[in-house]
């Protein structure tokens, strides 16, 4: 006579077996797909494809004025340029009704024969400008050449978009036409 536990009903099929070797080999394979995945992310345009990081989903980090115009505006620039180095100071407002973190002056200076441009990343100083605050930056540069002019825009953060400021300077009586 056999026992309850002999009786209890069980399918042995081929594909119910453990198969310890196949398991290895997918769970490796699928190991190597992720690692190679990581690697093209980070070393390929790849994330740019997958992630929707552009020029446009960038413009929503910028704020906006309350006149609704440019959220900064620049209230001083001074620079000093002798022959191949230039030393650029200036002061920049916030014009929003919010506070801006990071905000980074970005200086493109030309030489001469406009072959070897150097770009100055400088932090604005205070880091975060508060509401209608006032924040200064200095960039200094040695060219190969002499200097021939610079650029100057500001960015949000290192690696984000591109603040477009309002020259809010003195005219010294001069009135545009």
């Amino acid at each position: 006579m056999s026992s309850p536990e002999d009786q209890e009903f069980h399918v042995d099929l081929s594909v119910s077996a453990v198969d310890e070797h196949k398991r290895f080999l997918i769970a490796s394979i699928v190991a190597g797909c992720a690692i190679l995945f990581i690697v093209l992310t980070m070393t390929t345009s790849l994330s740019a494809h997958l992630l929707p990081m552009s020029d446009e989903y960038l413009q929503v980090l910028i704020p906006v004025a309350a006149d609704g115009m440019e959220p900064l505006g620049l209230k001083s620039l001074e620079h000093d340029i002798k022959d191949n180095s230039a030393t650029v100071r200036g002061t920049v407002e916030n014009r929003t009704e919010y506070a801006i973190s990071g905000v980074v002056a970005v200086l493109e200076f030309q030489d001469t024969t406009t072959r070897f441009p150097q770009t100055v990343e400088a932090p604005v100083d205070p880091m975060e400008l508060g509401p209608k605050q006032t924040g200064s930056f200095t960039a200094s540069a040695t060219l190969q050449q002499k200097v021939a002019g610079y650029l100057l825009k500001f960015k949000l953060a290192p690696d984000g978009p591109v603040l477009p400021h309002k020259d809010d300077r003195p005219t010294l009586g001069i009135t545009p036409q």
